[in-house]
């Protein structure tokens, strides 16, 4: 599961304008459809406010901020077995802080975790301490923004990406380090707790690394009223909510070809999980202005039709969630209500993992870093602290 270590490189990411003023082509040349009954989002994306969003994204989005935002990002890239990795790797003035590698999810990249750099490399300005600091990596998932796509589907497991998460950090000189993660991040963070307890010392995860549907060898024995409970809300969500994950996980390139094409496609994609996921306020302008970035990430580097292959890997061997073994990792599990499912019967946390710390939070949902990035922090420097 370890290999050598390899050397990373810096990185300068690009914005060509011959690729944003085809986006503007592709913008301004979107077209909608005819009126409809619904236009709420119990129906999917309202097409008033899929008309409003790339209307903005046209005429009022500042691309030249966006670029000065990835100029002012520490940028790095190390290719492994022959696929580029990108990711942010900063480092705190402390010299005693500790490495964390910090893992994104879907539909998200390495923007969403930026709010918690400053927080966790330079904690005296935010609340902590000096000893609180942390040298942070995050690294852009395959298929994702500027690392690529990987040469077979088996690479892109969560349980796979964990072991090349490993060396990315190996080729960092980290020999030891924390690890956190949401959404498919958690799933990746909870198989480094279990395929590498050599060298985490501590992995801090959202309630999407718990298994949401009954798994033999996780949910045996006699299930609790509100275990049985949270299962069948899974079951009720998969089905009025999960057609997403049905398309992404069957016929991926189907999606990709719509998504690569159109710039009203990948706003309308993305938007509509915003909404549902967490309690952001998409409607408003600094919540919009995050959303336009990530949508012109997407858009630059060609990933979000990439992006949908992890489901399409998402069952393969082992599988998308591990069991912990008595040798694995110290782990944390934090929840909230408006995360998909909200909060589970944290037995269920128990079962699967057998010790865990448990954390339910006040606020945020789906994009933790970037909806409650000092709730985060808070979490993350409690449970680094208490081991």
């Amino acid at each position: 599961m370890y290999a050598d270590p390899v050397e990373p490189e810096r990185f300068t990411p690009t914005v060509d304008e011959p690729a944003l003023d085809d986006l503007k082509g592709r913008l301004g040349r979107s077209r909608f459809p005819a009126r409809l009954p619904a236009d709420d989002w119990s129906a999917g994306t309202p097409i008033s406010f899929a008309r409003d969003l790339t209307r903005e994204w046209l005429t009022e989005f500042d691309f030249e901020d966006y670029r000065a935002t990835l100029d002012s990002l520490p940028h790095h890239r190390v290719k492994i077995d022959g696929a580029w990795t990108h990711f942010l790797h900063a480092r705190s003035p402390h010299p005693e802080a500790r490495p964390i590698v910090i893992t994104h999810g879907w539909p998200s990249s390495f923007l969403e975790i930026v709010p918690l750099l400053e927080r966790l490399t330079h904690p005296e300005d935010h609340g902590g301490r000096a000893e609180d600091a942390f040298h942070v990596v995050v690294p852009s998932m395959p298929g994702f923004a500027y690392s690529d796509v990987l040469a077979s589907l088996d690479q892109m497991t969560a349980a796979s990406i964990a072991d090349r998460w490993r060396r990315v950090m190996a080729g960092l000189g980290y020999d030891s380090f924390f690890a956190s993660g949401g959404a498919i991040g958690a799933r990746v963070t909870a198989w480094l707790a279990v395929r590498h307890p050599d060298a985490v010392l501590g992995a801090h995860i959202s309630t999407n690394a718990i298994s949401p549907s009954y798994t033999p060898g996780v949910h045996d024995g006699a299930l609790t009223d509100e275990e049985q409970r949270w299962l069948h809300l899974m079951a009720a969500w998969s089905e009025t909510e999960g057609a997403y994950h049905r398309l992404q996980g069957t016929k991926p390139l189907t999606a990709a070809l719509a998504l690569t094409d159109s710039p009203l496609a990948h706003a309308a994609w993305v938007a509509e999980k915003w909404q549902a996921w967490s309690r952001l306020d998409v409607t408003s302008a600094p919540v919009r202005k995050v959303l336009l970035n990530l949508l012109t990430l997407y858009w630059t580097t060609n990933s979000l039709g990439t992006s949908v292959l992890h489901y399409y890997a998402h069952d393969l061997p082992p599988g998308p969630r591990p069991t912990m073994t008595p040798h694995a990792a110290p782990l944390s599990i934090y929840a909230s209500e408006a995360e998909i499912g909200g909060v589970p019967p944290q037995s269920l946390a128990d079962r699967q993992y057998h010790r865990t710390r448990w954390t339910v939070l006040p606020r945020g949902g789906h994009f933790m870093a970037m909806e409650e990035p000092d709730l985060l922090t808070a979490d993350i420097r409690a449970f680094a602290g208490n081991l």
